[in-house]
């Protein structure tokens, strides 16, 4: 009768491989953990100094009427609308993308999803892609497509 035996190196190397991938698994998440705390670093900086200057000039603001808090709303917006940009490192910035609906300039909306781009020749409500019928389009104008 002949008794099963396991190889010893096939074992040896599956546990091996095994302990690598814990390795790797370890390491992954203590990469994206330092990564959140760094951005979390980040933001609490820059919203401190925020909140200390709207703590030093309340009265200011108050003072000021609505126009100033618009301004800050405004400044918040950019400086959130920066911090997904670089955080994400978005193909392209939130800033030049456009959803269907919105009114948008004549000029030509890239294709989000298919690339096709979308000629709009009066000021009107951006309609979605004429080809693949995606909603999100883009101004950006993709320097890696030119060739100079």
């Amino acid at each position: 009768m002949n008794s099963m035996k396991k190889d010893p190196l096939k074992s040896e190397s599956d546990s091996n491989l095994v302990e690598e991938a814990r390795k790797t698994l370890v390491g992954a998440k203590d990469w994206l953990l330092e990564d959140v705390a760094l951005m979390t670093a980040y933001w609490h900086d820059k919203m401190g100094y925020t909140e200390a200057w709207i703590d030093a000039n309340w009265q200011y603001v108050l003072d000021e009427g609505h126009e100033l808090a618009d301004e800050l709303d405004e400044k918040e917006d950019v400086a959130l609308l920066w911090l997904i940009n670089h955080a994400n490192n978005n193909p392209v910035p939130l800033e030049e993308c456009h959803v269907v609906g919105t009114d948008v300039e004549p000029g030509t909306y890239h294709c989000m999803s298919c690339g096709h781009d979308n000629v709009i020749d009066t000021k009107q409500a951006l309609a979605p892609c004429e080809i693949c019928h995606y909603g999100l389009m883009s101004t950006h104008d993709d320097q890696s497509d030119k060739t100079e």
